[in-house]
């Protein structure tokens, strides 16, 4: 049986609107006006969800009015991408109450990264539809992010990410689909309706603040879970405060490097100074000779 084809959302042109909502847990505008100004300055013109301020402990409102903000922006005709303004925790929340019929109907660019993971891989997996693993908002200035960011979405470039600051684990060559993000956020969804398969997968894991030994946890649930057994490739991005690198590397070739795939290190994504763009559900090509991460088609129609 023929896969179901995937959905893009359409490219970025100047002076159209984006929308930015907070899927998970709160921020203060101070905290995004220097994205925001970014962000019109391109030019783009945005608009504020209407709970997007709101706080309810370590939420960003409730449940209720952060969906609904999901809803608004994915409905209206005008708003043509959405930004999240930061990440936390909450987003899994929400994916009990998302009308995914709605996003597959109205097909966008949705772009964000750490505990958004859930939302980003969710949509994929129910709507097939194709979301940008980038920056929050609250990262946006950071070095090149925004540089990244808006021409992936705003142009038919085809991503090729170099990894020339990591090393191959296992060297080789490996197509499939390019899927992954938060290691922590992954497992959270395992057993769920809202995790896709792994089966001919260049899956990539990035993480912050978790120590070597909850990060073999992870992993080990990972590799117990049955879902990496038919991986393409695995590909370790920005693993930012899991303690020291050289034990952490060596944890991670001694979990994982036992895949018999090709698995490379220096992926330049996640909660470091630079997080790379780059399009969830696209078929790529890693190659760990030349050390390079190619995604075969544009972000975007």
């Amino acid at each position: 049986m023929l896969s179901t084809p995937t959905i893009k959302g359409f490219r970025l042109e100047p002076n159209q609107t984006v929308g930015i909502i907070a899927p998970a847990s709160p921020v203060s505008k101070s905290e995004i006006m220097e994205s925001l100004q970014l962000v019109e300055s391109f030019p783009l013109k945005v608009r504020l969800g209407n709970h997007l301020f709101d706080r309810l402990s370590y939420l960003a409102g409730s449940d209720h009015d952060r969906v609904s903000d999901l809803h608004q922006m994915f409905s209206d005709p005008e708003i043509k991408a959405i930004f999240c303004a930061r990440g936390g925790y909450g987003s899994a929340r929400l994916l009990d109450k998302v009308d995914f019929d709605l996003i597959r109907e109205n097909p966008k660019v949705l772009v964000g990264f750490s505990d958004l993971t859930a939302l980003l891989i969710a949509l994929y997996k129910k709507c097939r539809l194709i979301t940008i693993h980038g920056p929050t908002l609250s990262d946006l200035p950071r070095g090149k992010n925004w540089q990244h960011l808006s021409r992936l979405i705003t142009t038919s470039r085809k991503p090729r990410i170099s990894l020339s600051r990591g090393k191959a684990v296992n060297k080789g060559k490996a197509r499939g689909t390019l899927l992954g993000g938060n290691l922590s956020t992954i497992c959270s969804l395992l057993d769920t309706p809202f995790l896709p398969s792994f089966d001919s997968v260049i899956l990539f894991l990035e993480e912050k603040g978790e120590s070597p030994y909850r990060v073999d946890r992870m992993l080990t649930q990972l590799l117990l879970s049955g879902r990496l057994a038919h991986l393409s490739a695995l590909v370790i991005a920005q693993m930012e405060d899991c303690g020291e690198q050289e034990i952490l590397y060596s944890l991670l070739q001694e979990r994982l490097g036992t895949l018999s795939v090709p698995m490379v290190t220096g992926l330049p994504v996640g909660h470091g100074d630079e997080n790379i763009s780059i399009p969830l559900g696209l078929p790529a090509l890693l190659d760990s000779d030349r050390m390079v991460l190619e995604v075969e088609e544009s972000a975007t129609s």
